[in-house]
């Protein structure tokens, strides 16, 4: 079941190695912090001069759709996919 929440989140996040890119690594949602297991898509939206990057993560139980606004610099919640 999916389920749309769009709320703002704190993420920790890294920049790779080898690519320099972005990576949420864990993240924290109504108290609770969320260790991010695997991020299993990755997307880029356009708005002017802005870019929305959003991941699609798994903390090992669920799927999330996270984003970070260049124009913000703020990330957010958009939805949980629950299994079961």
């Amino acid at each position: 079941m999916i389920t749309e929440i769009n709320e703002p989140i704190k993420v920790g996040a890294i920049f790779g190695d080898n690519d320099k890119k972005l990576k949420p690594v864990w993240f924290v949602w109504s108290g609770r912090k969320y260790n991010i297991r695997e991020v299993t898509y990755i997307w880029t939206e356009k708005m002017g001069k802005t870019s929305r990057y959003h991941y699609t993560v798994t903390d090992g139980a669920d799927l999330f759709d996270i984003s970070y606004s260049t124009d913000t610099l703020l990330w957010a919640l958009h939805s949980v996919e629950t299994y079961g």
